[in-house]
């Protein structure tokens, strides 16, 4: 598996286990303002589940943004995760997807200085935790891979229907309470239903049901009819697939280019190393050299020579002395009478 394919699996991944991090945190974010818990699960606890899924989601969204971007199959840069519906790519599309994470980033940075924005900020800006749920689920449909497989959409629809039970849930507070008798003992348990602002909650009550049916509706008209590719807003015309290979070939006529002055550049430093490694060699052998010698060493022995009835000794050898410039001449030796 080559590394353009490991990062698609991974953003594939990390994509649905963002969605599915996402309907858990909406739960467990339900629960804890509904005050669930008891004596074997406080109500900390739950607090501090909500706050660990929410940072897991966070982390898994961090790493979906980082191999989109690192995959080199879709232009998508880091304004394009960052700002919604200005990428070229399935702008709408992959526009809802960073909105969710700005929203899911926004809910993070208040639940952390909460104490310094006041508890109902924080509780109107947590409101938006609702919509991101449906905005990151048209992003999964819009612009996912496995848009199309049935257990993907079993998924989504698994998700879609708990986080709209829990909304309802949320909405009119069906709490469990235990009724005590007048003597004392526990009746039966009755479910309290809220009185304040009934209008509203039948109209967020009637946007629990109008949401799924409307996304329904898109998904088979969108992402499971054919042509959705081109529908969607990807980049597959002839003038923007000509000017992609335009700028793949400049840019690699220009890497081209870059080697061969790097290449050149070292072959010129490597003959100049030559050169002097070669200079030195050639001045150690001159000083190695011997001194050549100026003149040869002649010798010249004279023969004995005897005279006139007597006899004398024969001389001594007479060596002639070197001369700087030429060999001198035999002297001879006579003898006495």
């Amino acid at each position: 598996m080559n590394q353009a394919h490991a990062l698609w699996y991974l953003t594939r991944g990390t994509g649905i286990v963002s969605l599915v991090l996402v309907t858990l945190s909406v739960l467990v974010g339900i629960l804890a303002s509904l005050r669930a818990g008891g004596k074997r699960t406080p109500r900390f606890v739950v607090g501090g589940l909500h706050r660990n899924l929410s940072l897991m989601t966070v982390a898994f969204i961090a790493v979906h943004v980082a191999t989109t971007i690192l995959d080199a199959y879709a232009p998508i840069r880091v304004v394009d995760a960052l700002v919604p519906f200005i990428s070229s790519y399935r702008p709408i599309w992959l526009g809802l997807g960073a909105l969710a994470s700005d929203i899911i980033l926004a809910l993070i940075i208040t639940s952390l200085v909460r104490v310094r924005i006041g508890l109902r900020t924080w509780r109107g800006i947590h409101w938006f935790a609702y919509a991101c749920f449906p905005i990151a689920v048209f992003h999964s449909l819009g612009t996912g891979s496995d848009a199309t497989q049935t257990w993907m959409l079993a998924i989504v629809a698994g998700c879609a229907g708990i986080v709209g039970l829990a909304a309802l849930v949320r909405l009119w507070q069906l709490r469990p309470e235990r009724l005590t008798s007048s003597s004392g003992r526990e009746a039966a348990v009755v479910l309290r239903f809220p009185s304040q602002r009934i209008a509203l909650r039948l109209l967020a009550t009637a946007m629990v049901f109008v949401v799924p049916a409307i996304t329904a509706m898109w998904a088979l008209a969108g992402p499971l009819a054919p042509k959705w590719t081109a529908r969607a807003g990807t980049p597959t015309t002839k003038s923007s697939t000509k000017g992609t290979l335009a700028a793949l070939v400049s840019e690699q006529t220009a890497l081209e280019r870059s080697r061969a002055k790097q290449i050149r550049t070292a072959n010129t430093q490597v003959a100049r190393q030559l050169a002097k490694v070669k200079a030195a060699i050639a001045a150690v052998q001159a000083a190695s050299k011997p001194l050549p010698v100026a003149a040869s060493v002649g010798t010249s022995v004279s023969a004995p020579s005897y005279g006139g009835g007597g006899s004398s000794a024969p001389s001594a050898p007479t060596y002639a002395a070197p001369a700087p410039v030429a060999a001198p001449a035999p002297i001879a030796a006579t003898g006495g009478s």
